[in-house]
């Protein structure tokens, strides 16, 4: 019989560039089916976060109150639930580029 294939993962890029060129502008999560996202948060290396949601159709522009960011190395924590009620757990790090 089929069925959905649970195991079929998240996949977070490991950057984006905010650049308005349309290509990789926003850093969000793919491959979000099935899955319930319950935190996606960013710090900035001095541990302030600058994003948080709980919408998987959402992503980071790479700004902070209006504000862009600048370039470098930003770290995540990110939190999904699949249907079993299992959850995954990721953290890491994307790198903003313009």
């Amino acid at each position: 019989k089929m069925g959905i294939d649970y195991t079929m993962h998240e996949m977070i890029p490991t950057g984006f560039s905010p650049n308005g060129d349309g290509r990789n502008d926003i850093f969000s999560i793919k491959n979000m089916n099935f899955q319930r996202l319950l935190e996606f948060k960013i710090y900035n290396r001095w541990g302030q976060e600058v994003f948080a949601t709980t919408d998987s159709k959402k992503g980071w522009d790479g700004t902070y109150k209006g504000v862009a960011q600048e370039l470098g190395v930003y770290n995540y924590i990110i939190r999904v639930v699949i249907p079993n009620g299992q959850q995954r757990v990721y953290k890491g790090n994307v790198t903003l580029v313009r």
